[in-house]
């Protein structure tokens, strides 16, 4: 359930919405400017030093105005939690305009989420480590490694994997965080989205299952997740990426049913 907006905040959504009032958009984009920095920090973590961080705080202005234009203030949704996909997709996207990954670590993320794939579909069910390492003919250390090495914002989003846009603009990672996203006509393909989707969490270890509940639904970042289960970032970093090449391997069969 959202949390009911202010009614100072209320009212610039309906001035700007229903009476197109440009100030109050401006306005918005003051008071939500924050969450540009703070989704930019996140990024930034994964990056190598030649990026500047005044340039991706730049990016992500771009989809904080793309989010306050596209919002419908009339849903019911935390505009926070539409906003930071919104923005972070602005800055992955410009990144990946840039080409900035590099090439070995594209190709080594390319291979695992082929795996994860391939196994998903031979056995049924989502890959455990064990069988991916196997796969992959890799020690565990070298496993460590390698997971480690892709864990990129790009490669291991899941909003990545599924925000091809529906006909309304609306992702399906949105459709999970917002219960009355969906009008009539829409109700039974979301229901669908929803069950697929909650299928393969389920599915996720326990851990894992967690770190994607805490993180896609509750809107924690990496650090106040590991609090919560009292672990590392890093670890909690390691078993997000886990989770999502899991996810991926599953959702790959289920992504035609998901998008139609």
């Amino acid at each position: 359930m959202a949390r009911p907006k202010d009614k100072t905040e209320q009212k610039l959504w309906i001035e700007f919405k229903e009476h197109n009032n440009q100030q109050a958009k401006e306005e918005l984009m003051l008071r939500f400017m924050p969450l540009v920095k703070y989704v930019a920090n996140r990024v930034a973590i994964n990056l190598p030093d030649k990026f500047e961080f005044e340039d991706l705080q730049n990016y992500g202005i771009i989809g904080l105005i793309d989010a306050i234009e596209r919002f419908d203030h009339r849903r019911g949704m935390k505009f926070s939690t539409y906003a930071i996909s919104r923005i972070r997709g602005s800055i992955i996207d410009q990144l990946r305009r840039l080409d900035w990954v590099p090439t070995t670590i594209r190709r080594k993320a390319k291979q695992v989420a082929e795996i994860n794939s391939e196994l998903a579909n031979k056995l049924g069910r989502l890959p455990t480590d064990e069988e991916i390492r196997q796969e992959l003919d890799l020690d565990s250390d070298e496993y460590s490694q390698l997971m480690s090495e892709i864990n990129i914002p790009q490669e291991t989003s899941l909003d990545s994997f599924i925000n091809s846009r529906q006909a309304d603009g609306v992702t399906l990672i949105e459709v999970i965080a917002d219960e009355d996203a969906a009008r009539p006509e829409q109700t039974f393909r979301y229901e669908e989205i929803k069950r697929i989707l909650g299928e393969a969490i389920e599915k996720l270890k326990p851990q894992e299952r967690k770190v994607v509940t805490l993180y896609y639904y509750e809107g924690l970042n990496l650090t106040e997740i590991g609090e919560v289960l009292e672990v590392t970032t890093a670890r909690i970093s390691q078993l997000h990426t886990k989770a999502i090449y899991r996810l991926r391997g599953y959702l790959s069969r289920k992504k035609e049913e998901l998008l139609e």
